[in-house]
């Protein structure tokens, strides 16, 4: 298929306000009558709360109000009911809202805030699924059992067990006993922090006519709606939430964070708005954090390679609310069999209170923790077969005709990882390694990945489009732009569609729950796939109308006539035409009739029979579309510091269509960044009292452009999908997935230490390295 404007390097639409620093986010609105709260954190993790003295706090200059959650009976949950807006009657991770003060202006309400004194009861804490699942272990949440909670997910009443998930195909124990070889291990991800550049932020207002205003630094502004509505008992039609540009996401800002909190805080001075932006503590501690997860993996083959069975029990870490993890461990879990067809899967997953902040999303939404196990334990059973690692990968890829751990059968239009792993193959193994030399041990390693996009049943995204008198059009869309380009896929998927210039479009803005259409969310690298199938059937409405205004102007039959973007023609006699702008708000004819209707449309698009999860096997049609890909690199480390340098780093990825170059590069390298981060620098650590050790940017070690490869190479195969625009499918998590096992298998390569924890900090390999030698010593 010929495409004039969809895998151009069109720029931007959004570049010129963002370097010019005209954009506006949610720290630049100012209302009438606005006030600011501040927020008490506790300085336990875990305790019941004794009593709360307000009354200094009361009397500060430009205080006028103080608000607890002792009488709250507020429970909210998009998964699992069991957030609360603010601690009630105990405290459960040390980033939990025990009290806010309201004031004239952050400063003041930021120096009250300090006056308040708490007092508290400490009870255990517990940092780690393992020993909150032990049976004498206190309950984080004693009354779990009365949440609700959607079907088949939920607490385990008088346990810590927030859910358990297990996935089952095929015969696992008979898969074990065929196999000649296994191999095994336990792998950890720990706690990371999305921390984008913007923190969270949010302004709630609660107008005198009964109308809720949000505004917030979010990318699920009708989740927003719809539970606040629910909580304070109002139509859905009388909540407004307004989402302003964002500076960044990675996944934290998805689901309600801080929303409810800060509504619940404005709920006490309706007629004022109340507007609250979290200081770089609170955003790491006191909103969503990622990862938690402890995966032990058994991986059975043949002597020549063939998988016969896996299985995997993951104790995912969810912090003091399960909300937002439940489905990210689910995730990790089904996900974690790789791109790969195994005979006999037995997953299962224990998603587990714990005294630390709550787990949300963190990009790549359990893939890149659950692929972690099975790409090192391939890595492992290849020298224990003594097979190259690509051949033993090529016996077993899922393809055409191959069924993954859920039960779907791949096709074709699912993508091709072999050509994704020969491009990197080619990139970094065709040539020999270098060799140890006095400074350096040099490594290289390969790791493939899949991943679905995350949906729901009910996820859709929608699209309103405007043909305007000129023939320009003007698109409303639910879609967040978080940096990541959408609304340069929103302007060329729709002037491919119409066949008009992306010059010519133009796209929202502005998220607004009173005029934008409805959207579930802006997660799970689906916004490319649905909505760009949205717009493409808006298209073809727009299309479909004009044509009907033009059968009766032309005198001729629908199905006769062609649009090229500026006329609709006959198309056995293209002279015979309309121009487009005659159409737009109908035709008037000579006698100043006017026939024919408004060129504008809505459409919206699901994932085709998407399903939820069989309760007897975990089975069920939970992925639809797949992005298939394969990652290489070439490392050295230095040998007096133990630092790891990655030279060159390849990947590739079927990514159906490249809507635009430049941009999908970017996501790419973007993404390997992120991977290289979690491989080798970042954790956000907790003590065993669940205090944070290092939540400021000063101790939170993220990679930094020194940390770069010195070499990026990005191939992207085009194997047309069938769900998405033009044939395009996700690919805005996918780069994190397989970063780390790709590291950890060249570390490996380089030095013959296999580590199975992240990150792998100079330090650790400086220790192994030590023990290593001693060994040999002795």
């Amino acid at each position: 298929m010929k495409l004039k404007y969809v895998g151009k390097d069109i720029p931007r639409p959004d570049a010129t306000a963002k370097i010019t620093g005209k954009a506006r986010f949610l720290n630049d609105i100012k209302l009438p009558g606005m006030l600011h709260c501040a927020i008490l954190r506790p300085t336990i993790a875990h305790g019941r709360i004794v009593s709360i003295d307000t009354s200094e706090a009361e009397k500060c200059e430009g205080v006028v109000k103080v608000v607890t959650g002792r009488d709250c009976d507020i429970r909210y949950g998009d998964n699992i009911r069991d957030f609360t807006p603010m601690a009630c009657d105990r405290v459960r991770h040390i980033g939990e809202p025990v009290a806010a003060v309201i004031a004239e202006n952050a400063y003041q309400a930021k120096q009250a805030v300090k006056k308040i004194r708490a007092e508290y009861e400490p009870l255990p804490v517990y940092v780690d699924a393992r020993e909150a699942i032990k049976p004498d272990a206190e309950l984080i949440h004693p009354d779990s059992g009365s949440f609700w909670h959607l079907p088949g997910l939920g607490p385990k009443p008088g346990t810590n067990i927030a859910n358990y998930y297990r996935l089952v195909k095929g015969d696992v124990e008979a898969g074990f006993k065929e196999a000649d070889v296994v191999v095994e291990g336990e792998f950890n991800y720990p706690w990371g922090s999305c921390s984008a550049i913007e923190p969270h932020g949010s302004i709630a207002w609660f107008h005198e006519d009964g109308l809720i205003e949000i505004w917030s630094s979010s990318i699920c502004p009708f989740i927003i709606r719809e539970e606040v509505a629910r909580v304070y008992g109002r139509p859905a039609s009388d909540v407004r939430v307004h989402i302003p540009e964002l500076g960044g996401c990675f996944g934290y800002k998805s689901d309600i964070t801080v929303e409810q909190t800060i509504a619940y805080i404005a709920s006490f001075v309706p007629g004022r708005p109340v507007k609250w932006v979290a200081t770089r503590k609170e955003d790491m501690i006191g909103t969503l954090i990622g990862h938690g997860h402890r995966a032990s993996m058994r991986l059975g083959a043949k002597k020549d390679g063939r998988l016969t069975a896996v299985s995997n029990t993951i104790h995912f870490s969810t912090g003091a609310y399960a909300d937002t993890g439940v489905h990210v461990c689910i995730g990790s879990t089904h996900s974690s069999a790789g791109p790969y067809e195994i005979p006999n899967c037995f997953l299962e997953s224990y998603l587990v209170y714990t005294n630390t902040p709550p787990v949300g999303a963190f990009r790549g939404y359990g893939h890149q923790e659950g692929q972690l196990a099975m790409e090192r334990l391939l890595d492992m059973l290849a020298r224990k077969l003594k097979i190259s690692p690509f051949e033993l990968r090529e016996k077993n890829y899922l393809g055409p005709g191959k069924v993954n751990a859920l039960g779907e059968r791949m096709w074709k239009t699912n993508g091709d990882v072999r050509a994704c792993a020969e491009n990197v193959r080619s990139a970094i193994f065709s040539g020999e390694k270098p060799a140890e030399d006095e400074k350096y041990y040099y490594g290289r390693g390969f790791a493939a990945m899949m991943k679905s996009p995350k949906g729901a049943p009910n996820s859709s995204k929608g699209c309103y489009m405007k043909m305007n008198p000129d023939g320009s059009v003007s698109i409303n869309m639910g879609g967040a732009e978080v940096g990541q380009g959408l609304r340069n896929v929103v302007r060329q998927v729709a002037a491919e569609a119409l066949k008009i210039s992306p010059d010519r479009v133009r796209t929202y803005t502005e998220i607004d729950t009173q005029f934008s259409p409805w959207e579930w969310q802006t997660i799970g690298s689906m916004f490319t796939i649905q909505g760009g199938r949205a717009i493409v059937r808006a298209a073809d409405r727009v299309i479909a109308m004009l044509k009907r205004t033009a059968s009766q102007v032309l005198k001729s039959d629908e199905d006769m006539l062609e649009y090229d973007g500026e006329y609709v023609f006959l198309r056995n006699d293209p002279g015979v035409r309309v121009e487009v702008p005659k159409l737009i708000h109908g035709y008037m004819t000579e006698d100043g009739i006017t026939i024919g209707e408004v060129v504008q449309a809505a459409a919206d698009c699901r994932l085709p029979r998407y399903s939820g999860l069989d309760p007897e096997t975990g089975q069920g049609s939970a992925g639809v579309d797949y992005t298939f890909g394969a990652q290489a690199c070439q490392i050295r480390i230095e040998k007096q510091t133990g630092r790891v340098i990655v030279d060159h780093f390849a990947s590739s990825f079927d990514v159906g269509r490249v809507i635009n170059p430049l941009q999908i590069r970017g996501q790419i390298v973007g993404g390997v960044m992120m991977g290289i981060g979690a491989a080798l620098h970042e954790e956000l650590r907790f003590d065993a009292e669940g205090k944070a050790l290092n939540p400021f940017f000063k101790k939170y070690r993220f990679p930094t452009i020194k940390d770069a490869p010195g070499k990026q190479t990005v191939v992207c195969v085009e194997n047309p999908g069938a769900v998405g625009p033009f044939g395009a499918r996700g690919i805005g998590e996918h780069p994190v997935v397989a970063v780390a096992p790709c590291i950890l298998n060249a570390i490996q390569d380089a030095i013959g230490v296999e580590f199975r924890e992240l990150p792998v900090t100079p330090d650790k390999i400086k220790k192994a390295l030590e023990g290593k030698s001693a060994a040999k010593k002795s």
